[in-house]
């Protein structure tokens, strides 16, 4: 999963640093202004929609960006019952998500702007043109968002993909949801066990197979291609940073 090249890893990871404190800040803002638009003042009053990364990052979802190119951050406290019934809460799951696509597609733009300008595709190394670094750092900037932006889609308990689902379907079956809730803890350690686990058993990455079922289409829709990154390949038959 991770790249062969510690080198490579390194300086991959060093790019990741900006694109981190954009992605995760952009990621929750997203999901505060949403609730905030919806007569919910928790998130404003406790400080949610200020750009401040020591808010809204969380230890354990940084090191996810470094290891796997997925991250989170510190959940928005909300107050669920100004949300306006089960369209709000949809809108709430998916406004975080959201967010990091419009800024991808933003950065995405520029890689192609900076390459049409003559910077090189995606470079890997120390040694390059001065535009080399831009082109290097925006791409990172798009990579993470769009990740990001794949991964939380994924109906996992606690990512956004499952408060979708869980949205629309609690108050059917609220006891296996409450269930689910109660067990979130051994998912994410039976999840975890399968993405470490599976390039052994597996010889393939479960985590860059299903992040790629959304990352694929929209890095295509945006990039005209799809790439990867040292850490995370949502495009086994593409190129890779």
């Amino acid at each position: 999963m991770l790249g062969g090249d510690p080198v490579v890893f390194l300086i991959g990871s060093l790019y990741l640093i900006p694109a981190l404190l954009i992605a995760i800040p952009v990621h929750e803002i997203g999901h505060a202004l949403a609730a905030t638009a919806m007569g919910d003042p928790v998130p404003r009053n406790r400080g949610f929609l200020r750009p401040d990364p020591r808010i809204h990052l969380n230890v354990y979802g940084v090191i996810a960006v470094f290891l796997a190119n997925v991250g989170w951050g510190n959940p928005v406290p909300i107050n669920e019952y100004r949300l306006r019934g089960i369209g709000g809460r949809v809108i709430y799951a998916l406004a975080g998500p959201a967010a990091n696509l419009l800024v991808a597609i933003v950065f995405g733009a520029v890689v192609r702007v900076l390459i049409a300008l003559g910077a090189p595709p995606i470079p890997v190394t120390l040694s390059q043109p001065p535009l080399g670094y831009v082109s290097t750092i925006a791409y990172a900037i798009f990579f993470l968002n769009l990740s990001i932006f794949a991964f939380q889609l994924l109906p996992v308990p606690g990512l956004d993909g499952w408060r979708v689902i869980e949205a629309l379907f609690r108050h059917r079956n609220p006891r296996f949801f409450f269930t689910v809730s109660a067990n979130t803890q051994t998912i994410w350690i039976v999840c975890a066990a399968v993405i470490f686990l599976g390039p052994y058993l597996l010889h393939f990455s479960v985590l860059g197979a299903v992040v790629g079922i959304f990352y694929q289409p929209a890095s295509t829709a945006i990039l005209g291609q799809c790439a990867g990154y040292v850490s995370l390949d949502p495009c086994p038959l593409s190129g890779r940073f």
